[in-house]
């Protein structure tokens, strides 16, 4: 694998939350899920799950890049199909991302730009576990860590569902 391709080199030391995960899934179908996962949700209104934690009217999207060195890459076919090609090779250890949650206010068919959010993620793998490593860089953090956490999760379950894999299972918050 392309040593910086999936890692950021300046994640910070502390983070603001963290997950534990249990994974019965081979890890490369486990990455890739992760991976379509954040591509699936790249840019798209998330409806009313994220938008419940912050109050009506608010629209919701969050867009992704995936690390490489000091920089990060928009998680877009191109970037997904050279990561998923690399991790068919073989296995990342870790995988950061950077995301960005936009937050729009409705008034009728108008909407109006709020701060935004900006978050770094690591996903830290083992045999059977994986660790999510949350820490917020920038903005109101109108979404709390455990909900962003818990909505990745849950979307990363859908993913393997639709592949018909077991789920993941948080195993500590």
């Amino acid at each position: 694998m392309k040593k910086t391709l999936g890692v950021y080199i300046n994640f910070p030391n502390k983070y603001h939350g963290a997950a534990k995960l249990e994974f019965k899934v081979p890890l490369s179908d486990l990455q890739k899920a992760i991976l379509n996962t954040l591509y699936r949700l790249n840019g798209s209104s998330v409806g009313t799950h994220l938008s419940s934690l912050i109050g009506p009217d608010i629209k919701v999207i969050p867009e992704f890049g995936v690390a490489d060195g000091l920089t990060f890459n928009y998680l877009d076919e191109d970037t997904l199909n050279t990561i998923l090609k690399l991790i068919n090779e073989e296995e990342a250890r870790i995988l950061d991302f950077f995301c960005v949650i936009r937050y729009y206010r409705l008034r009728g068919k108008e909407r109006r730009a709020l701060r935004f959010d900006y978050y770094f993620l690591r996903f830290l793998f083992g045999r059977n576990e994986f660790e999510v490593q949350a820490f917020h860089e920038r903005g109101l953090e109108r979404i709390p860590i455990e909900g962003l956490i818990k909505f990745l999760i849950e979307n990363i379950n859908v993913e393997l569902l639709r592949k018909k894999s077991s789920p993941i299972r948080i195993m500590d918050m």
